[in-house]
C-alpha cells in the first residue's frame, strides 16, 4: 500500500523554510558549487523559481510504504480533529473529544508510528500532536 502525504505550500512559505535551512539564496548556492549535491541543485531551482512566481502554491509529498494499514474511522476523526483544532497536547485533543486520555494516547502512538503524525515535545512533558499534511491519498 503507497499513502501520500501531501502538503500545499505558498512561495513565501516555501521561501522562508529555505532561508531558515539555508540562511539566504546565495549561500545555497555556494554550498551547490562545493558539493554538486542533487538536493542542493533541485532546492536551488525549486527557490529561484518561486522567487520568481510569488504567487504559485506547490505541493510537497512523502510518500509512506506499508504492508497494512491499521487506522479505522476513530483515528480518521483524530486526524481531522488535531489538524482542524491544533491542540497543545494529547490531554487538550482528549478534553476536546471528551474521551480519556488513557483511550487516546494509543491511538495517537499508532498515528505516529503509521507515520501520519508527528509528535513535537510540549511544555510539562507534554506532547504535542501534529499534522504536516493537508492530504492523504492512498493507493491500493
Amino acid at each position: 500500500m503507497i499513502i501520500s502525504l501531501i502538503k500545499e505550500e505558498t512561495s513565501k512559505e516555501f521561501i522562508e523554510k529555505m532561508e531558515e535551512k539555508y540562511n539566504s539564496y546565495e549561500q545555497l548556492e555556494e554550498a551547490f558549487q562545493k558539493t554538486k549535491r542533487t538536493i542542493l541543485h533541485v532546492d536551488l531551482e525549486n527557490w529561484k523559481y518561486l522567487k520568481n512566481n510569488p504567487e504559485e502554491t506547490i505541493q510537497l509529498t512523502e510518500t509512506l510504504f506499508t504492508n497494512e494499514l491499521n487506522i479505522g474511522e476513530n483515528e480518521i476523526e483524530l486526524l481531522n480533529l488535531i489538524k482542524s483544532k491544533t491542540p497543545k497536547s494529547i490531554r487538550e485533543l482528549a478534553k476536546i473529544i471528551d474521551k480519556d486520555i488513557s483511550t487516546i494516547q494509543p491511538k495517537i502512538k499508532k498515528l505516529e508510528n503509521e507515520g501520519l503524525i508527528e509528535l513535537k515535545q510540549g511544555g510539562k512533558n507534554s506532547k504535542i500532536p501534529i499534522v504536516n499534511y493537508d492530504k492523504i491519498e492512498i493507493a491500493i
